[in-house]
This record gives C-alpha cells, sequence and structure tokens, in this order.
C-alpha cells in the first residue's frame, strides 16, 4: 500500500473516532458526572442516591401511610375486642362457618358434593383461595377472620400504595386511604359477614391502578403488569363475580375512550386480552356456572338470605338505607367539591369509575332473581358496587390541585370527617350478626325447616359449611325441597307421612322443625322426639330406614319407577355404603331389584355389575337407581371426576403461568460504548 492510501485510511480512522467518541459523549451519559471543574452537574448526569436497607425502614416507618395503616390496626383491634369477635370460627349472616383445611382442599378438589340432595356443580373458587391463603396462616378460618376484622386497615394500606403513581403529598394519600378505609358500607357489610364486600374493599384501588398501567404502559413490562392485574382481577371474581365483571368492562372502556397508537396501541390490546382471559381462565370451572345460572351476579356468594331492594340513599353510598352507611355521602361530596373547584381532565377516569359503580348498583339493587339454591326472589346487595363508587370518589380527590389553605380550617374539618367515618364504621360492623361460632358435634344427614322464608336445607355433618350455598343443585333437588317444606309444615297427616318417606329415601335421619310445629302428633309412627334441641327448634329421629343406599325388591322397585315418591309404608333394606363411590356384593335374589341412591339423577354416575358398564335408572322420578341382576353381583358405583380434573388441570396451568408471568424481571440498563 502507496503511502497517500495510507494517510487517507489515517484521516477516515481520526474522523470516525472523533464523531463516536463525540456521540457517546452527548447521547449516552455515564451513570456517574464527568470530572469537570467547569461542567455543571444536572439531572440527568446525577448519579441516583441508594439508600440502605437501614435508611429505607426507617423512612418508611416516619411515613404517613405506616401511621395511617397503624391507626387503623388499632381502631379494628378495638372493634373486634368490643364485638367479642376476636378469636374464634366467624359466621353469621352471611358467612357459613369455615371448615378446616383438609375438608375445605377436599370440597373444592371434589366432582360431587352431597349438598341439597348431592350436586355436580363445581365448587366455588374462593374456597382454593382461602386452602391456599390457610396452608400458610394457620387455617380457613383465620383467613377469614383476618379479612372481615382487620380488613379495615388493609384496605387502607393497600389505597395507600395503590396510589403512589398520582402526584399527591404522602400525607394526602393516606388521609384520603384512611377515608376510603373506614367507608361505612364497607363496615356494615363486613359486620353481616358480607365477605366478598370485604375482599372488595382490599383489592379494588390496586386492580384499579393496575388497569391503570395496563393502559398506559407501552414498554417491555407490559405483560408482567398485566398477568399480575389479571391475578388480582381473579382472586376478586373468586369472591365477588359481580365487581369482577365491572372492572372487565371499566378496562375495555377505558381502551374505546383514551387515544393509543402504534407499538403503545398493540401492546395495550395484548395487555387487556391478557387481562380478560386470564383472569377468567384462572377460575376455571367457575365461569361455565355463572353463564349457566347468572343470578349468582345478583346475589353474590355466601348464605342464601332475603335482600330488600336498594333505595335513593344508594347516592350517599348506603346499602341498607340506614342513617349510618349514609355518612358515606361524605366522600361524594368531597368529590364533587373537587370537580366544582378543581376541575381538571383527568379527574373524568375517577368520575368514569365512580358513574360504573353507581350503575351496577341500581342494577343488583332492583332486579329480583331467585338464589341459587331456590327461595324467594329478591334484589341483590349493593356493598360492592358503592366500593367502586367511593374508590372512584378518592380518585377524583386525589387528582384535583387543591388550593392552599390554612391548617387552622382544614385540621378540624378533617378530623371531624374521620371521626364521623370512624363512627359509623364502628357502628355498622358491631351492628351485624357476625360472631364466634359454636362448631356442633358431626352428625349424619338431616332435613332443616328454615324458621324464614327460604326453603328447608338438607345438611350432611355439622350443618352447613363456607361454600355450600354457592353450589347450583341438581336437577329439580330445589323444587323438591320446596315441596317437601310445605308438606311438612301442613296440617295434613298424609302429606307429613309421604314427605318424611320421602326425606327417609334421600338417606336423611332427623328432622329439625320449629317447636311449635304438630308434625310429632300428625307423624307420631314415623318420628321420635328424643329431646335434643338446635337453637328454638326440636330434633326429631325418624324411624324409617335412613341410609343413603338402600336395596328395593321388585315390587318396590317396580313402584320407585312409576310413583314420584316411596309409600310410608315401605320398608327398603338399608346398605351400608357411602356416597359417591362405594363398591358392594349382591346375593342372590328376584329379578326386577334395584340399588337406590340418595342422589339427583344428573350426568357423570356410572355403575358396572361384575365388571361390566350397566345403564342407570331413575326412582321415584330423580334419584340414582341401579338396576340389579338376579344372580349374585358385585355392583360398583362411582362418579366420574375426569372433566372436573381436567378442567382443574387447565386452572393450575394458567395460575402458574399468570404468576410466573406477573414475576418482575430485571430492568434493562443503558450500555456505554467502549472507549
Amino acid at each position: 500500500m502507496d503511502e497517500p492510501s495510507k494517510s487517507r485510511l489515517q484521516v477516515v480512522k481520526s474522523l470516525r473516532r472523533f464523531v463516536f467518541e463525540r456521540s457517546d459523549q452527548t447521547e449516552q451519559p455515564t451513570p456517574s458526572p464527568r470530572e469537570s471543574s467547569d461542567a455543571p452537574t444536572t439531572a440527568e448526569t446525577q448519579e441516583p442516591v441508594r439508600r440502605s436497607p437501614r435508611e429505607r425502614a426507617l423512612s418508611a416507618l416516619r411515613s404517613p401511610g405506616t401511621a395511617m395503616t397503624a391507626a387503623l390496626a388499632v381502631f379494628a383491634l378495638v372493634n373486634a375486642l368490643i364485638t367479642n369477635r376476636f378469636g374464634g370460627r366467624l359466621a353469621g349472616g352471611r358467612l357459613l362457618p369455615t371448615a378446616d383445611l383438609a375438608t375445605t382442599w377436599s370440597d373444592y378438589l371434589n366432582a360431587w358434593h352431597a349438598v341439597g340432595g348431592g350436586t355436580g356443580s363445581p365448587a366455588s373458587p374462593s374456597l382454593v383461595v382461602l386452602a391456599l391463603l390457610g396452608s400458610v396462616l394457620g387455617g380457613p378460618s383465620v383467613v377469614v377472620a383476618a379479612l372481615v376484622l382487620f380488613g379495615v386497615p388493609l384496605a387502607g394500606l393497600s389505597a395507600y400504595l395503590a396510589t403512589r403513581a398520582i402526584d399527591a403529598s404522602p400525607l394526602r394519600r393516606a388521609l384520603v386511604a384512611g377515608a376510603y378505609a373506614l367507608l361505612p358500607v364497607a363496615a356494615i357489610s363486613a359486620g353481616q359477614g358480607r365477605l366478598d364486600v370485604v375482599v372488595a374493599h382490599v383489592l379494588v384501588p390496586p386492580l384499579l391502578a393496575g388497569i391503570a398501567a395496563v393502559i398506559r404502559r407501552s414498554d417491555g413490562q407490559w405483560l408482567g403488569t398485566a398477568c399480575l392485574t389479571a391475578f388480582g382481577l381473579a382472586v376478586l371474581g373468586a369472591f365477588a363475580p359481580a365487581v369482577h365483571l365491572s372492572l372487565i368492562v371499566l378496562a375495555l372502556l377505558a381502551h374505546v375512550l383514551v387515544p393509543g397508537n402504534g407499538l403503545r396501541g398493540r401492546r395495550r390490546a395484548a395487555g387487556l386480552v391478557a387481562l380478560v382471559l386470564l383472569s377468567v381462565a384462572c377460575l376455571l370451572p367457575w365461569p361455565g356456572q355463572l353463564l349457566s345460572h347468572p343470578e349468582v351476579l345478583v346475589h353474590g356468594l355466601g348464605a342464601r338470605v332475603v335482600e330488600q331492594p336498594a333505595s335513593v340513599l344508594l347516592a350517599t353510598l348506603s346499602p341498607d338505607g340506614s342513617a349510618v352507611g349514609a355518612l358515606g355521602v361524605l366522600l361524594v361530596l368531597t368529590a364533587i367539591l373537587a370537580l366544582a373547584v378543581c376541575w381538571d381532565a383527568r379527574m373524568l377516569a375517577g368520575a368514569g369509575v365512580a358513574l360504573l359503580g353507581w350503575l351496577a348498583a341500581v342494577v343488583i339493587g332492583t332486579v329480583s332473581t331467585e338464589p341459587l339454591t331456590g327461595g324467594v326472589a329478591s334484589p341483590g346487595w349493593t356493598g360492592g358496587p358503592l366500593v367502586l363508587v367511593a374508590a372512584g370518589c378518592a380518585w377524583i380527590v386525589l387528582i384535583a390541585k387543591m388550593p392552599a389553605l390554612s391548617w387552622k380550617i382544614t385540621a378540624p374539618v378533617l378530623a371531624v370527617g374521620l371521626l364521623a367515618l370512624g363512627g359509623a364504621s364502628a357502628i355498622g360492623s358491631a351492628s351485624g350478626p357476625l360472631q364466634v361460632h359454636q362448631a356442633a358435634p358431626a352428625a349424619g344427614t338431616r332435613l332443616v325447616l328454615d324458621p324464614g322464608p327460604q326453603p328447608a336445607r338438607l345438611i350432611t355433618g355439622s350443618g352447613p359449611r363456607f361454600g355450600d350455598d354457592d353450589l347450583a343443585p341438581a336437577g329439580t333437588a330445589a323444587d323438591w325441597l320446596r315441596r317437601i317444606d310445605e308438606d311438612l309444615r301442613s296440617d295434613d297427616s298424609a302429606r307429613v307421612r309421604r314427605a318424611l318417606a320421602a326425606v327417609a329415601a334421600r338417606g336423611a335421619d332427623h328432622v329439625v322443625v320449629p317447636a311449635n310445629s304438630r308434625l310429632p302428633e300428625l307423624a307420631h309412627d314415623m318420628v321420635v322426639d328424643d329431646g335434643r334441641l338446635t337453637g328454638p327448634a326440636r330434633e326429631l329421629r325418624l324411624l324409617l330406614p335412613a341410609t343413603p343406599v338402600k336395596l328395593v325388591g321388585p315390587d318396590l322397585s317396580r313402584q320407585a319407577q312409576t310413583e314420584p315418591g316411596p309409600a310410608p309404608e315401605a320398608r327398603p333394606l338399608p346398605v351400608g355404603a357411602e356416597l359417591p363411590s362405594f363398591t358392594v356384593r349382591i346375593s342372590e335374589g328376584g329379578t326386577g331389584r334395584a340399588l337406590v341412591l340418595g342422589a339427583e339423577n344428573e350426568p357423570g354416575w356410572y355403575a358396572t355389575v361384575n365388571g361390566k358398564r350397566v345403564p342407570l335408572a331413575t326412582a321415584w322420578g330423580h334419584q340414582v337407581a341401579v338396576p340389579l341382576p338376579q344372580q349374585a353381583a358385585e355392583v360398583q358405583v362411582g362418579y366420574t371426576e375426569l372433566p372436573r380434573t381436567t378442567l382443574l388441570v387447565v386452572q393450575a396451568a394458567v395460575v402458574l403461568f399468570t404468576v410466573i408471568a406477573a414475576i418482575p424481571g430485571r430492568r434493562r440498563r443503558g450500555v456505554t460504548a467502549p472507549r
């Protein structure tokens, strides 16, 4: 290579080195400022101050949020001690007693449940949430007690942490979060054992923050944000499906109304798809239950009750029309004042949340439907949607740029407002029927006549427990229980006797009746009063064969195929077996005999005789019957668990994917070019 060529090559290298070094210095600053005496330090070149864990811990302890949470925790503890609800298993109102950890897992995983005559309906996913948390915290009853008794500080803490992205001082965030935590509607719902409203009260603020982050986020962390929000929505949907649906509608409306183009729009759409689909798939197979029984959206989860229609006091956040609940209007008036004095376009988001909550409350509080297990048609409880309204009002107040006011004026006003909310919260919680439950000894199967307007219950074990009233009855079980209830309350001896025979055919060995019932007189030869009392009612023992599996002879088997119920004189042979799965050895007998199960005949039951699958029949119009051969045989009966197990595997896979995708990854840092 000649000298001119070398000189030109050196010039090119020098020019390239000069250009890249200049670009490195201007476009990619290093994390630390350069050592220069005349160059000022800017925000772009200043290294962020890293505090030690001790400094961060001290700063958190000194924050207004910590003081707010501590004050609310003391408030909740004192309230629990005064109402004598601290310690023990809580029940009352809409809250049925919670079973132990093993039973809760079994209730969720089993494909067939011995409730209301037996049903293959999927159990509520709230059971698996309580089972998972109870495995860590000491049992499902501990989790329920912590939520109901300490929902106020939990809601305050979640609201304070969820508002970190809002440009407001920590003190202001703590005051608004404290007002939201002391919401009277949430306290009234907790006192009445409405666990769905308590969970919504705690989870709605972080879920609203998560939805807002999905709408506006376009960086590489969008999938993790969407999955984390979807998982929280799934937990909320396990307890409060109506609020879950409202938040999904809110997210879709925000996607339509908030502009987003290019990469941001595509990532937002993908995030919303993940948000909706994953939050629903994590609840499998429960969403199918909601599609076939939409009344669950109106009544929610929990024990069956008769609700009163909503009144105009919904505007004051009062779900029951009480003066205590109406004190929630303080939060509404504060939001209206902020809209009037400090209008900002960003307040539209909070106003939209509040309006959607009010609309859902009006629908739920006015539409009357029968409960899932049957009974008197009534509207639903509006507590869950009103929590959405309160969250929207709090959002408006935080966004508002309040004018500078003297603390001599604002401090007394804030103190009076918070004290009023605290007093209303304490009174509303204490006035509910929630109390420590005294567990009754386990018993067999019994029919209980409800003293209220609801139909009779068919109970197995010590009594109804959490999740039982969230199971859809199979076939005509609800109608059968209603007819039995009417017959047992009548003064017609023939009706009473036929009803008792039908109850015994279902496997019930006791009947619980009101203390003034004439049933012992009308059917004196079919029941005996052992003197056992169940509260204000009497428990009567049936003198008929009352095992869950019975062997009927040829004549009685032919009657079972044509008659709606057994005659009082029928005496089938009891078989020592338990539902749903059992194997028995049948001796030689007459042609046409059958095994009759005390369960509704629904898809899923199967039977084999000597290893060969046989078709099933129906006894007394609705019960499972297994035809038997004349010769001796081994009979195996069961309820298939394959569909349920398949859906549980899919659910577990979706939950695992959602949790893994929600784990935040390490952020990518800028890489400086080598010099």
